[in-house]
């Protein structure tokens, strides 16, 4: 009776869970199971790197993985901070065509900047990169490193070699702009388009 009685609360529970989960994704929050599931895997690493005493910067490096981000179409992504900004830099993809950064520039702190629109440029040498938000808000914070050491996007694209953090509108335009844009394996499809078309 014992074990029966067990079985149907697992059960029971797991379906409990199942239709959580299926709340949360109508909110928009999410697009699938999967990145409800990459985002709780994320959220569980923190604290279990928080809890075994891992300095700030070495769990931000850890989390600041090109899989945890979300990318648009135009080669930036970007990532919510714990303070509820919205972190931005270019992909490695990007990076690796912008050999030999010489300058990155941006719009200024208090700057209210749209989606999809640019907040600065990247410029090498050769040619200048247009650097568009993934999000609208306003810029709240210009990484200063890059200015006397722009080459760090090169090295660093997902870490050290951040470019602005914008505060978002609210978090109702938040979501509906993060459902626009692309996981890792969509962006990674979308360079491999994009490649193809370069080919051809």
């Amino acid at each position: 009776m014992t074990e029966k009685a067990s079985n149907w609360k697992t059960i029971s529970i797991r379906q409990e869970l199942i239709k959580e989960v299926e709340e949360i994704i109508k909110t928009g929050r999410y697009r699938s199971i999967s990145e409800f599931v990459s985002e709780a895997i994320r959220l569980r690493l923190e604290e279990l790197m928080r809890t075994q005493g891992i300095p700030v910067i070495k769990r931000k490096v850890t989390l600041a993985m090109p899989e945890t981000l979300l990318y648009t179409p135009k080669h930036t992504w970007c990532q919510i901070t714990p303070e509820g900004n919205v972190r931005v830099g270019i992909s490695d993809y990007a990076q690796k065509h912008l050999k030999g950064l010489a300058n990155i520039r941006t719009e200024p702190i208090g700057k209210e900047v749209n989606k999809m629109e640019s907040f600065g440029v990247a410029e090498t040498w050769m040619f200048m990169f247009d650097l568009y938000a993934p999000v609208s808000g306003k810029i709240v914070k210009v990484n200063e490193k890059l200015k006397k050491e722009p080459h760090i996007v090169n090295e660093d694209p997902y870490n050290a070699g951040w470019i602005v953090e914008i505060k978002p509108k609210n978090s109702i335009i938040l979501e509906q702009e993060f459902n626009s844009l692309m996981g890792y394996r969509e962006y990674n499809q979308w360079v491999d388009k994009l490649e193809g078309r370069l080919r051809e």
